[in-house]
C-alpha cells in the first residue's frame, strides 16, 4: 500500500473507533460499564473535552503537548479540512510534523474531525 492508502485506512480505522459499535446489552457490559461522556469542565467545552480525552488516552507521546497547544490543533486539522485538504494529506502532514507515527497522527486527525468538523466525517 501507498502512503495515502495506509493514511486513509488509518483514518478510516479511527473513525470507526470514534463512532463505537451498536450491540446488545451483555452481562459484560453491566458488570463492566463504559465510562460516561466527558462533561465540559470550566476551561473546556464538551467537544474540546472528548476530543483531550480520547487523544491523551490513545497517543501518550501527546504528553508532551499543552491541552490549548492540542486544541489548537485540532482545529488547525479541521481549517486545513475545510479549505480543501484531504484527512488523509492533514495526517501526513501531522506525521512529518510530530513524528508520532502513521497510525497516532490518523488518529489524532480523525478525532479533530470527529469532534470539531464532523460535517467531513464522510472523508474519513
Amino acid at each position: 500500500m501507498n502512503t495515502r492508502t495506509t493514511a486513509a485506512a488509518l483514518l478510516a480505522a479511527a473513525a470507526l473507533a470514534l463512532t463505537g459499535c451498536s450491540g446488545t446489552d451483555s452481562a459484560a457490559d453491566r458488570t463492566n460499564p463504559k465510562p460516561s461522556a466527558p462533561k465540559a469542565t470550566a476551561t473546556h467545552s464538551v467537544q474540546e473535552t472528548a476530543y483531550l480525552t480520547a487523544v491523551r488516552a490513545k497517543v501518550p507521546a501527546l504528553e508532551r503537548l499543552s491541552d490549548k497547544q492540542l486544541i489548537d490543533f485540532g482545529h488547525t486539522s479541521c481549517d486545513a479540512i475545510d479549505a480543501g485538504n484531504s484527512p488523509a494529506a492533514v495526517a501526513e502532514r501531522t506525521e512529518s510534523g510530530m513524528k508520532i507515527g502513521a497510525q497516532n497522527s490518523g488518529y489524532l486527525v480523525g478525532s479533530a474531525v470527529s469532534q470539531f468538523c464532523p460535517e467531513h466525517k464522510d472523508q474519513l
